[in-house]
């Protein structure tokens, strides 16, 4: 059984726009609880500045709820170009309240067809995110949006082949040296129907051998609507594949804003 609070480190609500009208905080919490979610993060996108007030708004409603899940506070932020930074700083980190901050590459950043280069970009900015100092969390290595390939007319990335071992290896090095935890999402990888048994079985085992390089590993649905909560079973499920400890699986080091402990 997997030896660690049942918790879940990727949740988008309402307010930004990213995920729909079922995911308001009261509901969140209500159907975490339901799914036994013992420590929860909201991890909303902060993609510019201008942006802070929304997030303002989840705190107001994170105060106002009553629950024993232990709740943190966190943004998911995304690179701004192939070479760009994040919207992100410690003046930001602080002006915005947040406990912790996940994040990572959301597209190819490709104007034309290259598997190679597009692994390559992927890979590039995997070691990048685990380098930054306020980045707790890389999220969802090597997910891709469907509807980029389908506007370009590529053909979809289906299969985990194309990702060299070296390359899973050095990340998982990375990840170990600068004590950033690799996402296992269930929405975005292990659960969306746009990918295969197949792809879901390689990409396992592609964690595994991050796994073997020594590094940690964060748990979240990355859920945008309140029936994808559940799919945070399927990241449960592969940290008990991956037998990870107690000690290997990230949490915040901080007091939750709300919950247990939070006091």
């Amino acid at each position: 059984m997997l030896q660690v609070a049942f918790c879940d480190y990727h949740i988008h609500t309402k307010y930004l726009g990213c995920a729909n009208g079922t995911m308001e905080v009261p509901a969140i919490f209500r159907e975490c609880e339901r799914l036994g979610v013992t420590s929860l993060g909201i991890t909303d996108h902060l993609n510019s500045l201008d942006q802070l007030d929304l997030h303002a708004s989840i705190k107001r409603d994170i105060a106002e709820v009553d629950t024993e899940v232990a709740i943190y506070f966190g943004v998911e932020l995304n690179f701004l170009a192939v070479d760009g930074n994040f919207a992100f700083s410690p003046e930001v980190k602080e002006q915005g309240g947040f406990q912790f901050a996940i994040g990572g590459i959301h597209g190819t950043y490709l104007k034309t067809y290259n598997l190679r280069q597009m692994v390559d970009v992927q890979h590039r900015h995997h070691l990048r995110t685990c380098r930054d100092p306020l980045l707790d969390v890389l999220v969802h290595p090597y997910w891709f949006g469907k509807g980029e390939f389908d506007r370009q007319g590529w053909p979809w990335f289906d299969s985990m082949q194309s990702v060299p071992e070296g390359y899973a290896r050095e990340l998982g090095q990375a990840a170990k040296e600068t004590g950033t935890a690799i996402e296992v999402n269930a929405s975005a990888n292990l659960t969306n129907p746009e990918y295969s048994d197949r792809y879901v079985k390689e990409y396992v085992a592609f964690l595994s051998v991050i796994a073997e390089e020594g590094a940690s590993f964060s748990l979240g649905s990355d859920a945008h609507d309140i029936g994808q909560l559940k799919h945070i079973q399927a990241a449960w499920d592969v940290a008990e594949q991956l037998n990870l400890t107690a000690d290997r699986i990230w949490q915040p080091k901080c007091r939750p804003v709300k919950g247990a402990s939070s006091e």
